[in-house]
């Protein structure tokens, strides 16, 4: 019960993984063609480039955008890390960035380090302490023509209080001409995303956080935001670009010096030769394509056969159905903790301890709580001993936790993430587990 930190891999992730390590140095076999449509690969043509490929379709199709606006690299983090760095024309003097509390670390860290580097103010958006729900009326005074940046999560990993992105992304493009990232991470196993619904700029996730490799992506709203973020290219590119281009063949020669092979945009050109640094590797790729159709491939309708279509249309029917068994879980465990002395579900209970109901307030099926009197660490390792596998949040891990004061009477939370392969089973050793430490 730990999906919020470490996601099962599912088998067919694996499997397609170690595939795409095998098969990426390998040349694509020649295949005779079958009229003018044929798909056969080109001479010479590594198998890695189509994991690349592979992987920039499977993610536009997650969040419902085009593949040529996906940008990959190792990790949710490094890539946000690099994209405020990379906007240091924007961050100057004068400059405003909006952060929230609700968000962690990798959506927070590099606006900080990259703001006092180059001179702009930052302001935050404060939760409801009560309930960990981020409102958005805030933003119509946070919010300024000054703005250059507002960063925000679409929901907590911790309390899972998910927030009113569309609104917010509203208030930031009538107010201002700064650009609204998006931190999806947290929704990703269990909302639709659609980008442009939420009104999102840029959208960031970890593949990994929906049982995939350890692979981050960013994903623009369009062609023309890359090429105004990034009017040119970085310093020195010529050369890192011609080692790119002998690398990963993403161009071919032409007339005059290189061609973009596959109609590449310039301004999508520019923005992979800023963000994409130290390359991509072709075996973690692989298993992205793999990881969302396992992801769309979740729920089977009511007579027990697969949904079909395209895999973006699967996702739209699959997802909602397996959220709906994942929060049928989430109640049992909020339910029963509710009934044990000393137990505390975070944002679930009042100034005097009365009772949240679970659906007061849209949110995702992750939740943290603690025991009056037994340490984090304590409940963690009783869980274990038990087979119930959580998290501990600590001092420094959670803005919001330590916003709603939890780290003073507590020395942590646990932290419990459901996925769709937990059982009641699981609930009930979980909740038989923590009445055993009263």
């Amino acid at each position: 019960m730990n999906a919020a930190t470490d996601p099962q891999l599912p088998e067919r992730v694996s499997g397609a993984v170690s595939r795409a390590f095998r098969s990426a140095p390998l040349a694509a076999p020649i295949e005779e063609n079958h009229g003018e449509h044929s798909r056969a690969a080109s001479p010479g043509t590594r198998i890695g480039e189509s994991h690349i490929k592979s992987a920039r379709v499977a993610i536009a199709d997650l969040v419902g955008a085009r593949p040529e606006h996906v940008i990959l690299g190792s990790s949710r983090t490094q890539l946000i890390n690099q994209l405020a760095e990379s906007l240091s024309h924007r961050l100057r003097l004068g400059r405003q960035v909006v952060l929230s509390r609700v968000d962690d670390g990798a959506n927070i860290d590099p606006w900080l380090r990259a703001a006092d580097l180059y001179g702009a103010d930052v302001r935050w958006a404060e939760a409801d302490l009560s309930t960990g729900v981020l409102p958005a009326w805030q933003y119509t005074e946070l919010v300024s023509p000054e703005t250059a940046v507002v960063a925000v999560a679409a929901a907590n990993e911790h309390v899972g209080t998910v927030t009113d992105v569309a609104a917010i992304g509203r208030t930031v493009h009538a107010k201002s001409d700064g650009i609204f990232v998006v931190d999806a991470n947290a929704v990703a196993p269990f909302h639709v995303i659609d980008i442009a619904d939420l009104g999102a700029d840029v959208l960031a996730l970890d593949v990994a956080t929906i049982g995939g490799p350890s692979i981050g992506a960013l994903v623009f709203r369009s062609v023309e935001l890359m090429g105004e973020l990034f009017p040119h290219p970085p310093r020195q590119s010529r050369a890192r670009a011609a080692a790119r281009f002998g690398a990963h063949k993403d161009v071919a020669p032409g007339p005059g010096g290189l061609a973009l092979r596959g109609a590449v945009h310039p301004s999508v050109e520019r923005a992979r030769e800023w963000l994409e640094l130290g390359g991509l590797s072709e075996g973690l790729l692989g298993g992205v394509s793999a990881a969302v159709d396992h992801l769309a491939d979740l729920a089977s309708d009511a007579e027990g056969d697969s949904l079909r279509g395209t895999r973006r249309r699967r996702l739209r029917g699959g997802l909602p159905l397996a959220e709906d068994y994942v929060h049928g879980l989430a109640r049992m465990v909020v339910d029963g903790l509710h009934g044990l002395p000393g137990a505390h579900v975070i944002g679930l209970e009042g100034e005097y301890e009365e009772h949240f109901d679970y659906d007061s307030v849209e949110r995702i099926p992750r939740l943290s709580f603690f025991i009056d009197g037994v340490p984090a660490e304590a409940v963690h390792d009783r869980l274990f001993a038990q087979g119930v596998v959580t998290s501990v949040i600590t001092p420094g891990d959670s803005e919001l936790l330590e916003q709603m004061g939890v780290f003073e009477s507590s020395t942590g939370a646990v932290c419990v993430g459901l996925s769709v392969h937990n059982t009641v089973g699981d609930v009930n050793r979980l909740l038989r587990a923590v009445a055993s430490l009263r």
